[in-house]
């Protein structure tokens, strides 16, 4: 616990003040924006019916444009209001955990994942395998291990209807001073996100 002496002649109290002033008037003069708007396009080529404030925001819902589900702000850059990107709304990032049989250095199988969880489907017919970026981290190796992922074409499921991008893995283990082709089964920890 902490002592306090004071060694004074006379002490004074002092109390509060009378007024308190809080100044809140900083910054640019002029209402804000509170409006959330919905609309089909770009907002800066878009026409508009309502009359717009400073920091109004704008949801693009057209879901064929590359900038759907982006929200923008109406910002004054340099003297002219314009709407300015802020963030989007959907997650472009997929993580999965599987089990993948390899033979010689190769999985035995495609390791399928269902486009959907990964993106709306209604972005679908303006991407293709290339616009998905896969990395892997094989869990708890027991050496160096060293790996390739090849990602095929997108394609509908044979009885499901699935939309699936289809993925195989090479792979390698350092043992002993040399490489040689995994075999055995092992857990793979996946992040796949759109590029």
């Amino acid at each position: 616990m902490t002592e306090v002496f004071v060694s004074t002649d006379d002490v004074k109290v002092i109390g509060g003040t009378a007024n308190v002033n809080v100044e809140v008037d900083f910054g640019p003069q002029g209402d804000r924006g509170n409006l959330f708007l919905v609309g089909y396009g770009d907002p800066n080529t878009v026409t508009h019916t309502t009359t717009l404030q400073t920091l109004d925001l704008y949801i693009n819902v057209r879901t064929t444009d590359d900038d759907y589900l982006v929200i923008y702000q109406l910002q004054n850059v340099n003297g002219v209001d314009t709407w300015v990107e802020t963030s989007k709304l959907m997650t472009d990032k997929f993580s999965a955990i599987r089990h993948v049989a390899f033979t010689d250095g190769q999985a035995t199988d495609n390791i399928d994942f269902k486009v959907s969880n990964i993106v709306p489907l209604s972005l679908l017919s303006s991407l293709t395998e290339s616009s998905f970026n896969i990395q892997c981290t094989f869990s708890n190796p027991t050496n160096p291990v060293a790996h390739s992922i090849v990602v095929k074409p997108i394609t509908i499921q044979a009885g499901t209807g699935d939309i699936i991008l289809p993925i195989s893995i090479n792979a390698a283990e350092f043992s002993e001073g040399a490489w040689s082709a995994i075999s055995g089964t092992h857990v793979i920890h996946f992040l796949i996100t759109v590029v």
